[in-house]
């Protein structure tokens, strides 16, 4: 067995079913040690969403860190990745993805808090912290895992945000040049090399500007990416009736009992629907993985159990909602049924295509380009995050250089992944083996910390003033 193999195996037996039964099982515990805090005060993180940051301490605005969030987990997995569970596990797959979306929003809210109440502030008054600053204050192994954790989100944020990402913008541009005529290998090629110049400028331009600039470009461009894409698809709902019912119905009946569905294919059965829903809601929200609480420890905030919140609307937003605007969007225009030779993003393609036409490559090559862009540009802050700790906080090498040589390394690949992305699917799958270890390890963190976390959420949602959204002291 040949290197490349080996690492797709360990890819896939890392993201498989061990993945899931830990994710969910760590989901299912904390839920049940909480409450279910995150169904109980889901209100809450409604309104938590209009907090400011009075009163508290950090580098960026909440809201704009949550749209850095979001922006990086809304990707094209939330089209693609959708479209191939309800092809493979059928509609059913979508009630899965709910049930799990509600244990990943319990998750994400610890993961976040810890990220909030590990931080601390450098001697020049800034506020700094994530994922392996937690991890290291664990009892022994502490360090040594955050080390681990630091070198693994390090490999997978090159391998899949800074590799793959760039080839998603592309294929973006490439189904808009369709609309004007690009159709030849050569004329595809050119759009793609324009597509990486383009994309390396514009990443150039907010990654140099440090994190607060990421906050900000983010703080107006994940609202209009998510409000465009679930515009043109409720568009496509309107084309077919908006049978919203009938849709409801085939995707709880296809949870107990797939065949019952109308038109349902021999493959799908319960488990088929369970294993792809909960697996996507997974993969798509990162619940668990520590990615996200990179970003969290830099928000102006004052209480670590208010970020709980930011993180229960994070992983709602991702999974409930846009994830279930790409499943409705094929179980109601049929497609999953009249066209079984089409899976992932080409699902989705055509379900657009019978509503709008030639437009439809347009259209969804806008939201493709614009989700992956928006990941870029977060995992570019996660991946700096964890450089810097390793680097400059455990090496001891300068920070400032260390900053500006991955925001450049960072920048460098953008051509040659837009041009030739195919040719990465060897170091795709040894990122997403990265990623399976890093989820290992920040797993361990969150279950120990778990009794924490959760009384410092408590404590928040205890002492809240609903009408001010003050923290009583």
């Amino acid at each position: 067995m040949d290197i490349p193999s080996i690492v797709d195996y360990l890819s896939g037996l890392l993201w498989g079913l061990p993945a899931i039964i830990i994710l969910v099982s760590t989901g299912l515990v904390v839920g049940i040690l909480g409450g279910f805090y995150q169904i109980r005060k889901f209100g809450l993180a409604v309104k938590n969403m209009f907090y400011r940051g009075r009163g508290g301490k950090g580098e960026v605005k909440p809201f704009a860190i949550w749209a850095a969030t979001v922006g990086a987990i809304v990707g094209t997995g939330n089209i693609a990745g959708v479209a191939t569970a309800i092809h493979l596990g059928g509609p059913g797959a979508l009630f899965w993805m709910w049930v799990t979306a509600i244990l990943g929003m319990g998750l994400k809210g610890v993961e976040v808090t810890l990220a909030v109440w590990s931080r601390r502030v450098t001697p020049e008054g800034r506020v700094e912290g994530g994922t392996p600053y937690y991890i290291r204050l664990i009892p022994k192994i502490g360090p040594a895992l955050s080390v681990v954790f630091a070198v693994l989100i390090i490999i997978g944020g090159f391998g899949t945000a800074d590799m793959l990402q760039p080839n998603n913008v592309a294929l973006g541009a490439e189904y808009i040049g369709k609309i004007f005529g690009a159709t030849t290998d050569e004329q595809i090629f050119q759009v793609r090399l324009v597509t990486g110049i383009l994309l390396m400028i514009f990443t150039a331009l907010v990654i140099l500007g440090g994190i607060k600039r990421i906050g900000e470009v983010s703080n107006y461009m994940v609202p209009f990416m998510a409000a465009w894409y679930i515009i043109f698809s409720i568009g496509v709902w309107i084309k077919y009736g908006g049978d919203l019912p009938s849709a409801f119905s085939q995707i709880i009946t296809g949870a107990f009992n797939p065949q019952a569905v109308a038109g349902g294919l021999a493959g799908w059965t319960v488990f088929t629907a369970l294993r792809y829903g909960m697996a996507r809601a997974l993969f798509s929200n990162e619940a668990g993985a520590g990615s996200t609480p990179n970003v969290y420890a830099y928000m102006t905030i004052d209480h670590p159990g208010r970020a709980a919140f930011y993180g229960i609307f994070e992983v709602f937003m991702d999974t409930i909602v846009i994830c279930s605007v790409t499943g409705l969007t094929i179980v109601i225009s049929g497609v999953h049924i009249e066209r079984p030779d089409l899976s992932g993003a080409a699902l989705v393609m055509e379900a657009f295509y019978r509503a709008y036409g030639a437009y439809a490559s347009a259209i969804l090559g806008v939201a493709l380009a614009l989700f992956a862009y928006t990941t870029m540009l977060t995992f570019a802050w996660i991946v700096e995050i964890n450089w810097v700790y390793l680097f400059s906080r455990i090496l001891k090498l300068p920070e400032k250089p260390m900053r500006y040589l991955v925001r450049v390394l960072w920048i460098v690949p953008s051509i040659p992944a837009a041009v030739m992305g195919e040719l990465f699917e060897t170091l795709w799958n040894f990122a997403d083996m990265s990623y399976g270890l890093m989820m290992l390890v920040n797993v361990i963190a969150v279950v120990y910390f778990t009794p924490l976390a959760l009384k410092l959420i408590k404590d928040f949602y205890s002492r809240h003033i609903y009408e001010t959204g003050e923290v009583k002291k």
